[in-house]
């Protein structure tokens, strides 16, 4: 299984890089660098700009993963660090890709690539959040759930389903969708499924505080 987990993070490390060098010399010098919320381009720069994406991204993802699957090693089983690890690279290699493809094709007629990815990502997360155990780096960190074992895991078991239907619903948004409305509908989604577990977290009593045995 480490294996595995070494082999796909290395893939997805070298993707954007691999990507990017096999459309390089058909780009013109002066690309789009910057896109609205409808996912125009309304600001360009030179193509070279493109090798600082992969060449920030990856590593510095790989950095912070590394330290917070040191620090949570002791409470999480190894499996569940590297998983949680591996979801996030794997996130960011895509993301890094969709925007090199962005900047080749002009535009991204609307932004349903990025629903879509979104949506692969929460869903994979929510598959994860209900068995976290509580630590300072990862989930859903607010004052009831850091100060309660029992509240940590109530609230994340209860995002957990959250998390997927809200990457459903964005899968589906970014199939179905264009324009603007990809956009507006992809924030709204994210809002929810992020906003309804804190409010949860917070309106759970009190008197079931305590650690679970």
């Amino acid at each position: 299984m480490k294996n595995i987990h070494l082999i796909t993070s290395l893939l997805f490390v070298f993707l954007p890089f691999i990507y990017l060098a096999s459309i390089y010399g058909g780009l013109p010098e002066q690309i789009p660098i910057h896109f609205d919320w409808r996912g125009q381009p309304d600001g360009w720069g030179p193509k070279y700009i493109l090798w600082l994406l992969p060449t920030i991204m990856v590593p510095m993802v790989m950095l912070i993963m590394a330290a917070i699957q040191k620090k949570i090693a002791k409470r999480e089983a190894p499996e569940k660090s590297r998983a949680i690890g591996t979801i996030t690279l794997i996130f960011v290699s895509l993301i890094t890709c969709y925007i090199i493809h962005g900047a080749e094709a002009g535009s991204y007629a609307g932004l349903g690539g990025l629903s879509v990815l979104m949506g692969l990502f929460f869903g994979a997360m929510g598959n994860y959040l209900p068995v976290l155990r509580k630590n300072p780096y990862i989930g859903i960190r607010v004052p009831p759930t850091m100060s309660s074992e029992e509240k940590w895991t109530k609230t994340h078991r209860f995002a957990g389903p959250l998390f997927l239907l809200g990457g459903v619903l964005m899968v589906i948004n970014g199939l179905l969708l264009g324009g603007g409305t990809v956009t507006v509908v992809l924030l709204i989604i994210v809002g929810a499924i992020t906003l309804i577990p804190v409010v949860y977290a917070y309106r759970l009593p009190d008197e079931e505080d305590g650690d679970l045995v």
